[in-house]
């Protein structure tokens, strides 16, 4: 089992590899196995930590699909992983079928957006895998409908504690539990910059925190998602010195630049990330 305790200690790069139509960034760009295949092979040489791979979006305002059709998105991929033995790779899906076809076929993590579910936490029992789970209000269709909170962090806290609490009672461990406090899945501006100004408040569990931020809408500056590189790798940049021990990013090449400088950063000045 991948033991997710190292990750506390490290910078991680996650990089994001959508093989949907309509995902809010890179929909539509990855649907050839020759393209796929060099990507993967890119960031593999430049040294990828993780890689994240989704076949249903969750932008908002997104609907569901089924079972069986993200399964035939995922099928693309399945023989290319099997070239990358020593790559890991996450599932980003919240149907307990999609993941255990994953985890049957070479992946590792599995990355939950609605937090985990029991069935959802028998599966990683059942294969040993670890878990992602990350906070949401709502689901993606209605969740950026208008989001208020009385007090977003202890919110956030709580939702941790019972899901932690779950993924024990079903025989998890933690070092199985990687969390994701959820920034844009249910967040305004404002509540995703609090995230980013708190994340230090979640690691009181022991768990690895994951956030991700890149080319998200609370980073516009009056631009589109294609004009939010630089504010993606400002918003990388703050989250490690937060605390985040994963960062899930589009832009691989930059980010693991930024990843060794701040680890040449903390080394050279005998500091600690936070």
């Amino acid at each position: 089992m991948i033991d997710t305790f190292k990750y506390n200690d490290k910078i991680s790069i996650m990089g994001i590899l959508n093989l949907t139509p309509d995902s809010f960034y890179d929909g539509g760009k990855w649907n050839k196995q020759s393209e796929i295949q060099s990507k993967i092979e890119k960031w593999v040489e430049l040294g990828i930590d993780i890689i994240d791979v989704g076949c249903e979006s969750s932008r908002p305002g997104s609907l569901p699909i089924s079972i069986n059709e993200e399964i035939n998105r995922l099928e693309i991929i399945i023989p290319i992983i099997k070239l990358f033995p020593n790559t890991i790779f996450s599932i980003d899906t919240y149907k307990p079928k999609v993941a255990e076809y994953a985890l049957q076929n070479g992946f590792h993590i599995i990355n939950d957006i609605f937090g985990g579910s029991i069935e959802m936490f028998e599966i990683a029992k059942e294969y040993n895998a670890p878990i992602i789970i990350m906070h949401m209000l709502g689901n993606p269709t209605d969740m950026q409908n208008n989001p208020v909170y009385e007090k977003l962090i202890n919110e956030i806290n709580l939702f941790f504690k019972d899901k932690i609490l779950q993924a024990q009672n079903i025989g998890l461990s933690k070092n199985q539990l990687i969390l994701d406090p959820g920034i844009g899945f249910g967040k305004s501006t404002n509540d995703n910059d609090n995230i980013l100004k708190n994340i230090n408040s979640f690691k009181q569990y022991g768990c690895p925190i994951l956030i991700g931020t890149s080319r998200k809408s609370f980073l516009k500056i009056n631009d589109n998602p294609e004009c939010r590189l630089s504010n993606s790798i400002s918003s990388l940049t703050i989250a490690f010195l937060n605390g985040a021990n994963i960062i899930r990013v589009h832009d691989v090449r930059e980010s693991i630049k930024v990843k060794k400088f701040l680890q040449r950063y903390s080394q050279n000045l005998k500091l600690e990330i936070a």
